[in-house]
């Protein structure tokens, strides 16, 4: 899985980012510089995800005045809306769900099995160190000598002793436990970034923008921050997400329109 970069829903952040904007109150995507296929083959992933890698037109949203940011604002998500409760859409939904689904642990047998496979890899490994040894000469099959016994000793006392023998299949037997609690809790954090139902995903998203976006102060005062760029001048709003100043610069009027939009997509998916 990726990891998150936002807890802000992302088709909200991204039509208020700096860079969404119309001329005129039109109502389709491609008239603001967005590509509607561009978008479908993406929404059911940026759900999760948390942002698309592409942005409408900058200088237009700039030029254009609040109603009409708004009005785009609203439209844009009008459409997101409908095709969210598409067929296509869920269909793809499932398809990165199931994509997203973590494997379960591969079973390396029971630990009885574990042990007897470890013994057995053992004595390879002995057999093959006697063989290189016997290719070497004679000086230092010598020193060798001393590891080959050492080796030959370690598998008799690990076969041959049962505190050895259970404590090493307990302790393959805690592996393969360890293995199935993370596993049960990789399922269960898919589950909440990937639930069956995409309304419920969709719900977790609108409900963070909605608190996320509450009581902005859009006339706070902006003072030179060096280089060209602008900071806040109070200090606690300087120090606030990326994704709150995202709604700061996007404007009263569009953050408005997305807050009434979110708050009754919302209800419609409670009910």
């Amino acid at each position: 899985m990726r990891p998150r970069k936002s807890p802000l829903f992302v088709l909200l952040s991204t039509l208020l980012a700096a860079g969404t904007a119309v001329l005129a109150a039109q109502s389709t995507l491609s008239d603001f510089g967005v590509s509607e296929a561009e978008l479908k083959s993406q929404l059911a992933d940026i759900l999760v995800n948390g942002r698309i890698p592409f942005y409408p037109n900058k200088k237009v949203y700039q030029a254009a005045s609040p109603a009409l940011r708004a009005a785009f604002v609203k439209n844009a998500l009008g459409w997101v809306k409908a095709y969210t409760e598409s067929s296509a859409f869920k269909a793809d939904y499932n398809f990165h769900r199931d994509q997203a689904k973590p494997a379960p642990p591969v079973s390396k047998g029971t630990p009885d099995a574990q042990f007897a496979k470890y013994l057995s890899d053992q004595r390879q490994s002995l057999e093959e160190m006697k063989k290189n040894v016997a290719k070497m000469t004679p000086d230092m099959q010598k020193q060798m000598a001393d590891a080959v016994k050492q080796m030959e000793e370690g598998i008799q006392r690990t076969s041959s002793d049962p505190q050895i023998s259970a404590m090493m299949k307990q302790g393959f037997a805690n592996e393969a436990e360890s293995d199935k609690k993370d596993y049960q809790e990789r399922l269960a954090k898919h589950e909440q970034e990937f639930p069956a139902d995409p309304r419920v995903a969709i719900a977790s998203r609108l409900r963070q923008f909605l608190e996320l976006s509450k009581d902005i102060p859009f006339d706070a005062k902006l003072v030179p921050a060096g280089g060209g760029k602008m900071k806040f001048a109070d200090a606690r709003y300087e120090a606030k997400s990326d994704d709150w100043k995202l709604c700061y610069r996007a404007g009263k009027e569009p953050v408005e329109a997305a807050r009434a939009f979110a708050a009754d997509w919302l209800r419609q998916i409670e009910k």
